[in-house]
């Protein structure tokens, strides 16, 4: 007995519902029938409030609406890894006037910060030349959860690692595409020694092919700030931000920052597995690729004192030979 000779009603309602978004797409793959199914949009509505709450915000899914179709287009852009090489020749694309972030912070998939935020992208002298940057919290404002985290300095530090996980979803609502720029878990976890607070970096790298840059790597880039409240051992958030970043880990204009936010949006999408691994390996050789680059830089550099430092002996040694005879 099929499952086609269930009553469609049966299907949608006791099946169907219980699948994670990448098992409702394998599922609607499988038969004509399963996929006219598989393609309700409130069954997708509800995949995405439920992988991230923030999408349910007004401005989110008004967004989400204007896409092909619907929650099941968003989550085909959101879900798969973003592509690890994109090509900046195939990205113009009428300028945007606004790109919406929708993200979710939880820790051991308890929420821990939520929000939306629509940010001004309007070309103009001053976006496109300054460095592109989001903060989602104001100088000094402090985010604080109800979830308490136990265990000396070292066991808190392990255990955000491990267990806090972050979707940063960028929405461009002109051209209806989205992308997650966001590392499943941290690719990096330090305290500040001076605010001893907890510095987490979640980070998305790529490559990139253009007639200015010839398989450079750049960095989506998010630094979230939380710490531990004396006394009652409650996690706050008291920062979190996002850049582009060169590989010298200089921010990119915000000219530059949606051409690579434009080619992320527009390149293929990978399915990985593994948890998230692979993104922590390419973070690392991502900063190994900085490190190498700083150090030929500091070499010629080096080498250009020599250079200049011998010229002036020289120069000083053949002006005392002419004084002198």
């Amino acid at each position: 007995m099929g499952i086609t000779s269930l009553h469609e009603h049966i299907i949608q309602t006791h099946i169907l519902t219980r699948l994670d978004g990448r098992s409702l797409a394998a599922a609607g793959c499988a038969s004509s029938h399963l996929q006219s199914l598989c393609s309700g949009e409130e069954l997708w509505s509800n995949v995405c409030s439920s992988s991230w709450p923030s999408t349910e915000h007004p401005l989110v899914s008004q967004a989400i609406l204007n896409f092909k179709s619907g929650h099941r287009s968003f989550f085909s852009d959101v879900f798969p890894s973003p592509s690890e090489r994109l090509c900046t020749a195939s990205t113009l694309l009428p300028p945007t006037a606004n790109i919406i972030s929708s993200v979710d912070l939880r820790y051991r998939d308890q929420m821990v910060f939520s929000k939306v935020e629509s940010t001004n992208t309007t070309p103009s002298d001053w976006f496109l030349s300054c460095p592109f940057r989001i903060d989602l919290l104001e100088h000094k404002e402090l985010v604080q959860s109800e979830l308490e985290i136990s265990g000396d300095d070292q066991v808190i530090q392990s255990n955000l690692e491990k267990h806090m996980t972050l979707s940063w979803i960028m929405i461009d609502p002109t051209q209806n595409r989205a992308i997650n720029l966001s590392s499943t878990k941290p690719v990096s976890v330090h305290r500040n020694w001076l605010t001893d607070e907890i510095e987490l970096t979640f980070s998305v790298v790529t490559s990139i092919n253009s007639h200015v840059h010839d398989n450079e790597h750049v960095n989506c880039n998010i630094e979230v700030t939380c710490g531990v409240k004396e006394g009652t051992l409650e996690l706050y958030v008291s920062g979190m931000s996002l850049t582009i970043q060169d590989i010298n880990g200089k921010c990119l204009s915000g000219k530059d920052s949606m051409v690579i936010l434009h080619g992320l949006m527009v390149a293929e999408r990978r399915w990985r597995n593994g948890g998230g691994g692979w993104q922590k390996e390419m973070y690392d050789e991502y900063i190994q690729r900085r490190k190498e680059r700083k150090e030929k830089m500091e070499m010629r550099e080096r080498r250009l004192d020599l250079v200049r430092v011998s010229c002036a002996v020289a120069f000083l040694m053949a002006f005392w030979s002419l004084a002198l005879f």
